[in-house]
């Protein structure tokens, strides 16, 4: 169980350290609200840098729920 709570708060640093810079730019009126954050992101996906944009493809970076 520890491993995943480490692989999971590694996966939070990625996104983090790739959308932090346009969570503020596009969305500083959803933040701190995650979930507002993540809705709004998802709707300005066209505007995100690269590697943000990345976080929001599926891949071996984003767990499958």
């Amino acid at each position: 169980m520890t491993s995943l709570a480490v692989g999971q708060s590694g996966l939070r640093a990625q996104q983090q350290a790739a959308c932090e810079d346009d969570a503020f730019r596009l969305c500083n009126d959803a933040i701190p609200d995650e979930a507002r954050v993540y809705a709004c992101m998802s709707a300005q996906k066209a505007r995100l840098s690269p590697g943000c944009r990345a976080m929001f493809q599926p891949g071996p970076h984003r767990p499958r729920r």
